[in-house]
C-alpha cells in the first residue's frame, strides 16, 4: 500500500492526529539496488506525481517506510519509488506478448485503500494490445481485462495463472470507462520505461514541442469555420515550439505532410521521431496554411511538460480573444 501525504507522512499536526492522507494506490515490489541498501517498488505515476507530496509504503504485515520518489512518467502513468529495506520478496515478472485472449488473469491490490488490502479479484483477458487514449493526448496499448478494479488498485499487479506479473493495473489510463473494462500497461512494454526512472529519473530522448491546448471538434470546426486539429493555448518559453515560432491559437493541421484532426494523431506520428530531429509542423493561421520547422526538444519533465489538453471552460473562455468578431 502507498500513501501520498499532502503534509506530513500520516498526520496534518493537528492536536487530534488527524489523517491528512491524498491518496492511496498499490505497488509492486520490483527488486533491490546493487549493494542491497534500497529495495524499488513500481506504481502507477498518478498515485505519486501530485507536486509536494511525500509517500510511505505500508507492506501486508503492517510494517512502514518512508519512501523516496525516484521518477514517475505521466505518458505512460508508471512510477518508482525506493525505500531503505532489503531481503524483501519481489515480484516474478512473466511475459506479456504470450498472452492470449481468454488467458485467466487476476488483479492483487487494495481497492479502497487500507480497508480491503491485498484484494484478488480474477478475470480473462478480454484483448491484446488494445489501443487506449489517455487523459493526456496519448495513445496506449494496454491489456484489457474483466477483472474487477477500483480505485486503490492502480500501481497493483495483474498475474497470470502461475503468479507471474504480466501488467500494472492503471485505474486511470482510460478516458472513459465501462462495468467489466479493466486495463494493464503491459509488463513487458513497462520494464524498459521502469528501468529509465531508475537510471535518469525520467524517460530520455521522448520528443517534445512544449505546447498544450485541445482538440477542436467537429461542431467547434462547423460553426467558426476553422479545420479541425488541435489549437495552441499554451506555448512553453524557451520550447522548440516557441523557437520555431508557434503562439497560442495556432491551430497544428499536419506533421510531416500528414493532415492530422486530433492531438492522439499528431502525437503518434511525432513519437517516431527523436529529440534533436527536424520536423514540418503545418499550421492553420490567419485564415491560410503555415509550413514552420521544428528542431524537436527532449521531454525532460513529461508531466509538466507534454502537449496535453484544456478543460472545454477555459477553451471557451478563449474563444473571447480568438474571435472577437462574435461579440461574446
Amino acid at each position: 500500500i502507498l500513501y501520498s501525504t499532502g503534509n506530513s507522512l500520516f498526520h496534518s499536526g493537528n492536536s487530534t492526529g488527524t489523517s491528512n492522507i491524498a491518496g492511496q494506490g498499490s505497488g509492486i515490489i520490483m527488486g533491490e539496488n546493487s549493494d542491497s541498501t534500497r529495495t524499488y517498488i513500481i506504481t502507477c505515476a498518478h498515485v505519486i506525481s501530485d507536486a509536494g507530496i511525500k509517500a510511505r509504503i505500508q507492506l501486508h504485515d503492517g510494517t512502514t517506510f518512508d519512501a523516496e520518489i525516484v521518477g514517475f512518467d505521466t505518458r505512460t502513468d508508471l512510477g518508482v519509488l525506493r525505500i531503505k529495506a532489503k531481503g524483501l520478496p519481489a515480484a516474478e515478472f512473466g511475459d506479456s506478448n504470450s498472452l492470449v485472449v481468454g488467458d485467466p488473469v487476476y488483479a492483487i491490490g487494495n481497492p479502497g485503500g487500507v480497508e480491503f488490502f491485498g484484494t484478488l479479484t480474477g478475470g480473462h483477458v478480454s484483448a491484446i494490445d488494445r489501443p487506449v487514449s489517455s487523459e493526456i493526448g496519448y495513445t496506449m496499448k494496454c491489456i484489457q481485462h474483466d477483472a474487477a478494479i477500483n480505485p486503490g488498485n492502480s500501481g497493483g499487479m495483474l498475474v497470470n495463472a502461475y503468479g507471474q506479473v504480466i501488467g500494472i493495473t492503471s485505474a486511470k489510463v482510460a478516458s472513459t470507462y465501462g462495468e467489466g473494462l479493466g486495463f494493464a500497461i503491459p509488463i513487458d512494454e513497462a520494464i524498459p520505461i521502469v528501468q529509465e526512472l531508475m537510471e535518469n529519473g525520467y524517460v530520455t530522448g521522448r520528443p517534445t514541442l512544449g505546447i498544450s491546448g485541445m482538440n477542436i471538434s467537429d461542431l467547434q470546426s462547423q460553426y467558426y469555420d476553422i479545420p479541425k486539429g488541435f489549437i495552441v493555448k499554451i506555448v512553453e518559453p524557451g520550447s522548440a515550439a516557441e523557437q520555431a515560432g508557434i503562439v497560442e491559437d495556432d491551430i497544428i493541421v499536419g506533421i510531416e505532410g500528414t493532415l492530422i484532426e486530433s492531438i492522439e494523431e499528431f502525437n503518434d506520428i511525432k513519437e517516431k521521431y527523436k529529440a534533436g530531429d527536424e520536423i514540418t509542423v503545418s499550421l492553420y493561421r490567419n485564415d491560410k496554411i503555415v509550413d514552420v520547422k521544428v528542431i524537436l526538444g527532449e521531454a525532460v519533465e513529461e508531466q509538466s511538460s507534454s502537449q496535453g489538453q484544456q478543460s472545454y471552460e477555459d477553451f471557451y473562455d478563449n474563444f473571447y480573444d480568438m474571435f472577437p468578431d462574435f461579440g461574446y
